[in-house]
């Protein structure tokens, strides 16, 4: 009977894993400027940037269909609007922070470890290790790297 609750209790903490990696993470825009080091968790249904600077912490979490900083939540799209002032899509957060591909950025062009995308002001390359989305019009950057875990 112990064995039975011993691999219940395994499965259910296997299931309900998050992954955590180190990160460089900057969002600037007109409204929102952040950078630092911190962590990038991706669990079921959401993904989170925990960023400590100068004593001072920052959280961004995406979940569903909303975008949370420090637990302040709102609408993906209405975030994204107010803090970076541009009709991105409402999935562009999550396509960036993923380094996928966002159609309504034109020509995606592959590479040796990912992708570039180049448009209007807009260029957008992702690799294994590192993300970086500049909008040259908007003044918009948003920048990941992962860092190498020390040990």
């Amino acid at each position: 009977m112990k064995k039975i609750f011993f691999l219940i209790g395994i499965l259910f903490l296997a299931g309900c894993s998050v992954k955590t990696t180190p990160v460089y993470v900057a969002f600037k825009s007109p409204k929102l400027k952040i950078s630092d080091q911190g962590f990038l968790k991706e669990g079921n249904g959401y993904k989170s940037f925990e960023l400590y600077k100068a004593g001072a912490s920052y959280k961004i979490t995406l979940k569903n269909s909303v975008i949370c900083l420090n637990d302040k939540c709102m609408d993906k799209e209405k975030f994204i609007k107010e803090y970076f002032g541009a009709k991105y899509p409402s999935d562009f957060l999550d396509k960036v922070i993923e380094g996928k591909p966002v159609e309504e950025f034109g020509k995606i062009v592959k590479t040796k470890d990912g992708f570039v995308q180049k448009s209007a002001g807009i260029y957008y390359k992702a690799t294994k290790n590192s993300i970086l989305f500049k909008d040259k019009e908007k003044n918009v950057i948003v920048l990941i790297k992962k860092l190498r875990e020390k040990g």
